[in-house]
């Protein structure tokens, strides 16, 4: 009879220990999972975004200069303005903040002491596939004939892309 009460009081802690192992390690995969979930949604993200600089304009003497940039991805780009923008002279760039009033283009105390950056959607209503934003970075300073400036786009993705030109 000892045997019997002593099985059954090991069998009942066995079965204990399994549930209390199984409530301590279960959460915890699901945890792995769900941020193994995460990091694929953004891998993918990233993946099927793409942008491609296809033109710059600025011209000498101006306090501005315009770049159109496509979305060559397999996704639409949303937040557009949680972006970073660089532009400047090649070694010597600064990063633009993104000012959508019109305190950007049109200082109320010229000149400008920043150097600010705006965009519009040419042709649709959001950054969809194959559409083309035209991003416009204003100035502290004008910008110089023969002088080779960069523009760097950072998207909220983190894809970068870079183009200098010569004005």
């Amino acid at each position: 009879m000892d045997k019997v009460i002593t099985s059954m009081l090991l069998t009942i802690a066995a079965v204990i220990a399994t549930v209390v192992v199984i409530n301590a390690i279960l959460p915890a995969v699901q945890r792995a999972g769900s941020d193994i979930t995460q990091a694929s949604d953004v891998a993918g993200r990233r993946i099927r975004s793409d942008v491609r600089i296809i033109e710059i304009s600025g011209i000498d003497t101006d306090d501005f200069a315009q770049i159109w940039a496509k979305n060559v991805g397999a996704s639409r780009i949303d937040a557009i303005d949680k972006s970073d923008v660089f532009f400047g002279p090649v070694n010597n760039f600064t990063r633009a903040v993104y000012d959508s009033t019109d305190e950007c283009p049109n200082p109320a105390v010229p000149p400008r002491t920043v150097d600010c950056w705006q965009y519009s959607i040419e042709g649709d209503a959001k950054w969809s596939i194959s559409t083309t934003v035209r991003i416009t970075v204003y100035l502290s300073y004008d910008l110089a004939a023969g002088t080779e400036y960069v523009i760097t786009v950072v998207l909220p993705t983190g894809i970068v892309v870079t183009k200098t030109f010569t004005v």
